[in-house]
């Protein structure tokens, strides 16, 4: 089942909200501007359906508190070191939006887009596919890019992304979901249980971006090859943890496609299956409080972001695997979230 709502405004332009809703009463909803995923509500061990990612109630609010929730990233996603981007040996300086950086896209992204859309029936299940031809002075090209949310039967929301672009361009895109699974946020993430294969991870400067050594994570705090609660990190003293703000905001690059989220208490289960090289893991160390989400106050670690993309900052460590994409050659990455219980 299918239903569209008025969602609020931004820029003076309506927002559509897009409710996906399977046979299970399982049900996703997003919305225009910035395919912003709104709410994702899934049954628990004793199959209560609620909301498991941060979420407002209007799309105004989305506008008001830039911290990305929820929403589609790109053109590239994570930190841009000093807001350049090397194609071909030319150097393009684009406009920073943190510090002297350029963060998830910048000002431009696809997360302050008002996108097109249109809803159908597949033979996997209910979908929206979104679309939008973009230009602009920090991306000299002509983007035709696509982003597709399919909900099916079998609990699974898939995210399909497919672009084209008519000259060369950095694309790495992702989505920024913030991600609860207590259920309508009753508490932080901290108990929450994080597996995924992983050898090696890239440490962050004081600014937060990438470096490019592949530091080893066998054996230490970092290593979440066999699953473990998101506590053992959080609020440790490792340099690494405090310069992620207590917290981890790091990319690691994958050995399997497979990453697993567990939250005991409620019995859910988020298996996501990607075809993405990187997890960049992010547990809302900069949530802030001052404001509420539609369940509850906001607080810092009230939500992990588990983004599937391509290494971040690459460009600038050119041993790492290009997130180049040559010009009229199609972009096509997609990643699976299916939401079980134990």
């Amino acid at each position: 089942m299918i239903e569209i709502k008025p969602f609020g405004k931004v820029n003076n332009r309506r927002i559509d909200e897009i409710k996906l809703t399977n046979k299970n009463g399982m049900y996703v909803s997003s919305c225009t501007f910035g395919c912003i995923i709104t709410e994702i509500a899934t049954p628990d061990v004793n199959g209560v359906i609620e909301n498991v990612v941060c979420s407002f109630d209007t799309a105004e609010k989305y506008a008001q508190y830039p911290q990305f929730f929820g929403a589609a990233i790109g053109p590239f996603a994570g930190r841009l070191e000093d807001a350049i981007i090397e194609i071909n040996g030319i150097m393009h300086q684009v406009e920073p939006n943190e510090g002297k950086h350029l963060l998830h896209g910048g000002k431009e992204g696809f997360h302050n887009q008002i996108w097109q859309y249109e809803i159908g029936e597949s033979l996997h299940g209910s979908f929206v596919k979104y679309k939008l031809n973009i230009t602009s002075k920090n991306f000299p090209v002509n983007l035709n890019m696509s982003i597709t949310y399919t909900l099916t039967d079998h609990n699974e929301l898939i995210i399909l992304y497919e672009g084209v672009s008519d000259a060369d361009i950095l694309l790495n895109c992702t989505n920024h979901s913030y991600f609860n699974l207590s259920g309508n946020l009753k508490r932080t993430i901290e108990g929450h249980l994080l597996q995924f294969t992983s050898k090696g991870m890239l440490y962050i400067n004081e600014q937060g971006v990438p470096l490019g050594e592949i530091e080893n994570v066998a054996n230490t705090l970092f290593d979440f090859n066999k699953k473990k609660p998101l506590r053992e990190v959080i609020g440790h003293q490792d340099m690494q943890v405090q310069l992620a703000g207590g917290g981890i905001d790091h990319p690691f690059l994958l050995e399997q496609n497979e990453i697993v989220l567990i939250d005991e208490e409620s019995g859910r289960k988020l298996t996501i299956i990607t075809d993405e090289r990187a997890l960049v893991v992010y547990t809302g160390s900069k949530i802030g409080s001052g404001y509420s989400f539609k369940e509850a106050p906001a607080q810092n670690f009230l939500g992990i972001c588990l983004e599937v993309q391509n290494v971040p900052n690459s460009v600038k460590n050119k041993h790492l695997p290009s997130a180049i994409l040559k010009k009229n050659t199609p972009y096509v990455h997609e990643t699976i979230y299916k939401f079980s219980t134990l």
